[in-house]
């Protein structure tokens, strides 16, 4: 691979994830009182995201790229959002799961 080759597909790639940035970065601007911790993890869990729903969107239809650009903008805004929900979502699953395997192999009527 050449030097001019690896830009091409750096750019590439670049250009792919402007769209979903975009999204989480408009999010970010109506979100007052974030640290910039908080507000990294939730850029980068919005440009993830939505990187891949665009390449999951590209494999299933077949729409225009300006479609598929849309379809990853709202997606990386959605995802934003979303973010503290699943993050609370997994710790509370997290937190219940040492108990659930504790009934699971010893049910409550058999514990001393």
């Amino acid at each position: 691979m050449t030097l001019r080759d690896a830009a091409v597909a750096a750019t590439t790639f670049a250009a792919g994830l402007v769209p979903s940035a975009l999204g989480a970065a408009v999010s970010l601007a109506y979100e007052p009182g974030l640290t910039w911790s908080q507000r990294f993890a939730q850029l980068s869990v919005g440009v993830c995201v939505s990187y891949f729903v665009g390449g999951v969107v590209h494999g299933l239809t077949d729409w225009s790229a300006f479609v598929l650009q849309a379809v990853q903008f709202v997606t990386g805004m959605i995802a934003y959002k979303a973010t503290p929900r699943v993050t609370q979502a997994l710790l509370e699953r997290v937190v219940a799961l040492p108990g659930a395997l504790l009934d699971r192999v010893l049910p409550r009527g058999d514990r001393p």
